[in-house]
């Protein structure tokens, strides 16, 4: 796999969301360094040690999820840690940039790799959308570092520039020469096109866990990936914040998408909405 300077932005920047919407749909990624300190990403990791053990959370049975990967799903409704990831203004601000204000939650996972793992198959997080190659991004996938990530221990590697093929990965795409690591400090978001072609890497250290968490996001009009609106009950639901509610999709895109009998779809955990429907404007 090739070794390339990688364009990273700082979390401080004053035009983070534009420069991160910019690189993304350019280069197809884009890296923010440090949006987590070191004892968060501490926090975040014995979360996931929790959540691991309470629910029971297993290796993988095939070659994607990985043998030696464990993976937590819908970690927003197992642990109020990660809501506030979710809806953490600069990376969020950033994901509104490239999909648009009124985008979903599409899944929140965490991956904790393993020494031992091999290559996940390098794929495309939309690839089951049936657009014609290329196109603009529906979904976009934010990989959040709390260990650092490195060619050795598990870091994600994907193609710069993939986004714009007119075609996916084929079976010996993770052969390819264009293929990059993602090496970055804890604490770093690597932002992701859906269409950029990308897997996770080997684990070839001793012992060495590598710790990351996937928080997707898609347009307003797409289908999200984890069905968090009936995942989550109504009661855990009314707790989150009203930013988040809308995430999971307690809202409406465009004021007509996703309505419940001509009402906003919030009025369900108890919130008054005008839903000012579309059809009163035209």
């Amino acid at each position: 796999m090739a070794t390339t300077a990688l364009h990273t932005h700082p979390a401080t920047s004053p035009t983070l969301a534009t420069d991160m919407a910019a690189s993304v749909n350019a280069e197809g990624y884009a890296i923010v360094t440090g949006v987590l300190d070191a004892d968060e990403c501490a926090a975040l990791v014995n979360e996931v040690h929790r959540v691991e053990a309470d629910h029971n959370i297993a290796a993988g049975t095939n070659n994607f999820e990985g043998l030696n990967t464990r993976r937590i799903f819908d970690l927003i409704g197992k642990s109020p840690l990660f809501r506030e990831l979710v809806i953490r203004e600069s990376t969020l601000a950033a994901a509104e940039a490239i999909l648009g204000a009124d985008l979903l939650l599409s899944g929140t996972t965490s991956m904790n790799i393993g020494p031992g793992e091999t290559v996940q198959p390098i794929h495309t997080d939309d690839g089951m959308i049936t657009l014609p190659r290329p196109h603009i991004a529906t979904m976009l996938t934010t990989l959040w570092a709390l260990s650092d990530f490195r060619a050795d221990n598990g870091g994600t590697c994907f193609v710069p520039g993939s986004h714009a093929y007119d075609h996916g990965p084929g079976p010996a795409a993770s052969e390819t020469p264009q293929v990059v690591h993602a090496e970055m400090p804890a604490g770093s978001v690597l932002f992701l096109h859906g269409s950029t072609w990308h897997g996770g890497g080997a684990n070839v250290t001793a012992d060495e866990h590598r710790y990351g968490l996937s928080i997707q996001y898609v347009a307003g009009w797409c289908r999200q990936q984890q069905n968090l609106m009936i995942g989550t009950d109504r009661d855990t639901a009314a707790t989150y914040p009203r930013r988040l509610q809308e995430l999971i999709g307690y809202g409406l895109f465009r004021n007509v998408m996703g309505h419940v009998n001509r009402e906003d779809p919030i009025t369900l955990l108890g919130v008054e909405q005008d839903p000012n429907m579309v059809w009163e404007k035209m």
